[in-house]
């Protein structure tokens, strides 16, 4: 096979792999190909200077276009007319995982921080802000825009780069920020680093409402998103704290995964709805929550009742309701499906990003205690407390601490008034109160931090599940005041 110039190769790989790449990973896939032949100790360097020149001395004439920091692309890729759009392509594609190794490469180059601050603003836009990289001496690193009508919000963003892996106190200018902050008019400001050496810079993070956050809490929220949008008003939520973020963060996309998780309980929803069609010609609100695998996967009423509104939507009509509370599917689930595909190319061209759920290891759960709770397993990190739930598929729940504290003061409160106790109860009482100071309860998102604190009392032995399943129900199983002991001996230095 005759053997292409460096040039030619570069320019036949990047149009096959159809994204953008850097010289070393254009050279990996040339001499992979056998395309081109080196005798160099350093045929990238050779690759990566051949197509700078190209792009220098040709201009827009060139084929090749420069999009980041040793990152090129095609200029014949007519959907991308500039770098800023070249980079939203990049991580709104299966890039993602490219993006995110850039990201965490670039938090620990001191100089210059140029490339940290352009993926911050391609990382934001990702997430749905309006996005403008401003930097220089003066003023903030990237101004951020959320447009959502009367909700609408500003966050000013300083991103900080370290070698030796974390940002003191002495490398934040706090009045600088400040006076950023009322420059630009803005309702927030974020410090965006690899880590944050605590102490004296949390304390004047909180004195003057600063947000601090790390590069791999901006990941996690970037792989949630790509899995089940966030919003824009989740995010401003997660902003009116101040200090280390990483506590909130989890317990965001906690409320992330249990909206994911509804989805994926939607096909058996569907087949629970086919099955009992076939055997009674209807399904009925009632039949279907008291089928086996709805009470196993703890769907509630409210969920299928969700459901069962959606399908009915005109522009859906999958359900028809033939008699007082009687529905049928009009369809089969392989057509509600396609109903939804259409919707989707309707309202989007691009391929959305999919990854499967994080799982935990086999060989980190241990056999479970049958319990009214699905959580088997807890422990403290941090600033929050984590159950894992369900044994097959595991998967963890997270909940600050002070939400915890609240929460179990509120069901000792109901064991001072009731010899049983539930999910229900406890969230009647929690309605209208705050979880955290300046912090409300936020009603059906956070349910499952009731379950997750009885869950965590049950596996401790202090409750005991009554067999009640609708709602499940506990009552003491020992004393209050041994409770009340165990949690000051657990909590006491949190």
């Amino acid at each position: 096979m005759k053997k292409l110039s460096f040039l030619k190769a570069a320019y036949e790989i990047l149009k096959r792999e159809n994204k953008p790449l850097t010289p070393e990973k254009i050279t990996e896939i040339a001499l992979k190909d056998k395309l081109i032949e080196s005798s160099g100790k350093t045929p990238e360097r050779t690759m990566g200077a051949q197509i700078y020149v190209d792009i220098k001395r040709k201009g827009k004439k060139s084929k090749f276009i420069k999009i980041g920091k040793r990152l090129f692309g095609l200029r014949e890729w007519k959907n991308f007319d500039s770098k800023e759009e070249i980079m939203e392509k990049t991580i709104k594609t299966s890039l993602l995982q490219d993006f995110i190794k850039r990201l965490k490469e670039a938090q620990f180059k001191s100089s210059p921080p140029t490339e940290f601050e352009e993926l911050l603003k391609a990382a934001f836009e990702f997430l749905g802000f309006e996005a403008e990289l401003i930097g220089g001496s003066g003023d903030t690193d990237v101004l951020l825009t959320a447009n959502i009508g009367q909700e609408s919000y500003k966050v000013n963003v300083d991103g900080k780069t370290s070698k030796f892996g974390k940002i003191i106190d002495r490398q934040i200018d706090w009045l600088s920020l400040r006076d950023h902050k009322e420059k630009n008019n803005a309702n927030f400001i974020v410090v965006v680093g690899p880590k944050f050496s605590g102490g004296n810079l949390e304390q004047r993070a909180k004195e003057y409402n600063v947000s601090l956050l790390k590069t791999e809490d901006l990941i996690k929220i970037l792989e949630a998103h790509s899995k089940f949008p966030l919003t824009l008003l989740e995010i401003k939520d997660l902003f009116t704290y101040s200090g280390d973020l990483s506590a909130r963060i989890e317990d965001i996309l906690t409320q992330n995964y249990s909206r994911r998780n509804l989805l994926e309980q939607f096909r058996i929803i569907l087949e629970e709805m086919e099955s009992i069609q076939d055997r009674l010609g209807y399904f009925s609100f009632d039949s279907l929550a008291g089928r086996e695998k709805i009470e196993e996967l703890e769907i509630t009423p409210d969920d299928i009742d969700y459901i069962i509104r959606l399908l009915r939507l005109p522009f859906v009509n999958g359900i028809k309701e033939v008699e007082q509370g009687k529905y049928i599917l009009t369809m089969k689930i392989k057509d509600i499906a396609h109903i939804f595909n259409q919707i989707s190319e309707l309202l989007i061209k691009e391929k959305p990003i999919t990854e499967p759920p994080k799982v935990i290891p086999s060989t980190e759960i241990k056999t479970p205690v049958k319990f009214g709770s699905k959580y088997f397993k807890w422990y403290i990190k941090g600033h929050s407390i984590i159950a894992v739930a369900r044994k097959e598929n595991p998967y963890e729940h997270y909940c600050p601490l002070e939400h915890f504290k609240t929460i179990f003061e509120v069901i000792i409160e109901s064991f001072n008034e009731n010899n049983v106790i539930n999910t229900d109860l406890i969230f009647s009482k929690l309605d209208g109160k705050e979880l955290a100071p300046n912090r409300m309860f936020k009603g059906k998102p956070e349910e499952y931090k009731i379950r997750m604190t009885l869950g965590i009392l049950e596996i401790e032995n202090l409750l005991k599940w009554t067999g009640s399943k609708r709602p499940i129900e506990f009552k003491l199983n020992t004393s209050i005041e041994n409770i009340q002991k165990w949690f000051e001996n657990t909590f006491r230095f949190k």
